[in-house]
């Protein structure tokens, strides 16, 4: 029903409010972030918030609303940070298998094109001219995000999981959700990690806190990256390998000591989430 209401309806109001060609566009900038960030908080914000008072939910269980366990959520601040080269190495490779595949190439290359006018389009929306105007790009990349996309995914929908199946399973099936609702397949897999490691901090830390910040930092350094540098990511798949031998070498380093993260946040909440268990 979120799927609908913000994707459907949202994307039908800002085709009617902005036009067709938000590649091209020129218009008011100002307006089309004000959109975005009215259709976050009224298409997810609020159905999330009536959906769980419909279920008889008590806000502070149905989405932990409450201080952050410190050692959780300082790893998983560390992780975020550990998981960009992950990400950015991954893309590079899997647009270069994906590109160098001897079939296909036209059907990848169409979804490729359409892929990239979407960004194309919010790239339009998120660069900034000045210091000022980045502080709104911010709140309407970071923070708005950070805090619907917490409340559906980490509180409603997790929650919910949680009722019908194991942590491991529900925290999978999260993250899982969490890519499909921002359709893009070419992300796909880093959504997924991005949306298992979100749920997995919130799950250990016990306070959905703890993804609103992580996610928060997540999509500030992708602003950041547009602000500092003009555009965003740097997956190349048209250079040789020798060209991004360093980044691959990131990427590999950033997975190990993400595992080493994860287990880490595992073993420093054993115990409490063992007494939140009980108490739900």
């Amino acid at each position: 029903m979120i799927f609908v209401t913000y994707q459907i309806i949202g994307g039908i109001l800002s085709l009617f409010v902005l036009g067709k060609d938000l590649k091209n566009f020129s218009g008011d900038i100002t307006t089309a972030r004000i959109l975005i960030t009215f259709s976050q908080f009224m298409f997810i914000f609020v159905p999330v918030l009536i959906l769980s008072l419909m279920q008889g939910n008590e806000a502070k269980d149905a989405f932990r609303l409450r201080t952050p366990r410190a050692k959780p959520f300082w790893l998983g601040m560390l992780g975020i940070l550990v998981i960009q080269p992950l990400i950015q190495s991954y893309m590079y490779i899997q647009n270069k298998i994906l590109f160098s595949l001897p079939f296909g190439t036209e059907a990848l290359k169409a979804v490729k094109d359409f892929m990239d006018a979407l960004e194309s389009a919010t790239l339009n929306l998120v660069t900034a001219q000045s210091v000022l105007e980045f502080a709104v790009v911010v709140i309407v990349i970071a923070v708005t995000p950070a805090i619907c996309e917490e409340f559906l995914f980490r509180g409603l929908i997790f929650k919910n999981f949680e009722r019908a199946m194991p942590a491991g399973k529900s925290i999978f099936l999260t993250g899982f959700i969490f890519a499909i609702f921002h359709f893009h397949p070419f992300n796909l897999i880093p959504l997924i990690l991005l949306g298992f490691f979100l749920t997995y901090t919130v799950y250990y830390s016990g306070s959905i806190l703890t993804g609103v910040l992580l996610h928060f930092v997540n999509n500030f350094l992708s602003a950041y990256l547009v602000f500092r540098y003009g555009r965003e990511g740097f997956d190349k798949p048209d250079e040789p390998l020798s060209a991004n031998l360093g980044l691959i070498i990131a990427g590999i380093v950033s997975l190990f000591i993400f595992i080493g993260l994860l287990y880490a946040i595992k073993n420093t909440s054993d115990e409490k989430k063992n007494k939140i268990i009980v108490n739900v």
